[in-house]
């Protein structure tokens, strides 16, 4: 039998943003009997200092979710899939965000996964993460576009240290209207069986350890470890808006079927 993916999800607004709008957006294609593309797993975070973020990220879900529903199974490249799909995204936020002056700093991050039988292929713009986890380990796959994380890349500051940064939320990289071209990070990783994908915001990886997290992932199952990781974030204080997507190899059928999940995240 062929390995099958199990799939969680979890949003939450955070402990310190009750009431507030939650700016983080995140979407789910999966297989089924209308679909036969493998799964696509988005998640964006928008940029909370900006007017429109909760938009941004919205678009930024909607837009590559759409592109990728129009590819040709015979395409396979999906490095160009996704390529295509953030960059249309990203002249879209560009576009709507001329239609109200409020809208004109709009932005947010990107990250997206196609988990095939093998092999993971994955795009991000901005510091929202993926993470491949084991028994080994946790392993971050993708690239933070960030201030802190080229500071840590240069040497000049410890992770743990870029952890309590002053400028730890500074992006050098995100889909912002005011920025006219970006360069999307790309990679694919090898995955076996049991192994775990998490995708998720910096609500998450901001309060809460990768020790923390890699313990979670291994002890449950995808949803109820979606739901206690946000909880998680939420005892550590819930600075942010907290997002996550699991998805693990398993030989038993995918848990849901035909579906297209969009969560916005309202609190």
């Amino acid at each position: 039998m062929k390995n099958s993916l199990k799939f969680g999800v979890a949003v939450d607004v955070g402990e310190t943003r009750k009431g507030k709008v939650n700016q983080d957006f995140t979407g789910i294609l999966l297989p089924g009997w209308f679909n036969k593309k493998q799964p696509l797993l988005l998640l964006s975070d928008g940029m909370g200092a900006y007017g429109g973020g909760e938009i941004a990220s919205k678009i930024a879900v909607q837009t590559i979710l759409r592109v990728y529903k129009h590819y040709s199974r015979k395409q396979v490249n999906f490095t160009e899939i996704l390529d295509k799909g953030i960059r249309t995204a990203h002249k879209e936020i560009i576009r709507q965000s001329k239609r109200k002056k409020e809208l004109e700093w709009m932005g947010c991050t990107i990250v997206a996964a196609v988990p095939t039988e093998s092999t993971i292929h994955l795009a991000n713009v901005g510091d929202s993460r993926a993470y491949l986890v084991n028994a080994s380990g946790i392993n971050q796959i993708n690239y933070d576009h960030s201030f802190v994380a080229e500071q840590v890349r240069l040497g000049l500051i410890t992770e743990l240290e870029a952890r309590t940064h002053p400028k730890r939320n500074v992006l050098t990289l995100s889909l912002s209207a005011r920025r006219d071209n970006v360069q999307p990070y790309f990679s694919e990783t090898q995955w076996q069986e049991n192994d775990v994908l998490l995708l998720c915001s910096d609500g998450l990886w901001g309060p809460v350890t990768e020790a923390q997290i890699q313990a979670v992932l291994l002890e449950f199952e995808p949803q109820q470890a979606a739901d206690k990781l946000v909880k998680l974030a939420n005892i550590s204080g819930g600075p942010d808006n907290i997002s996550v997507i699991i998805a693990t190899r398993r030989k038993e059928p995918v848990t849901l079927d035909d579906a297209d999940i969009t969560r916005p995240g309202i609190a």
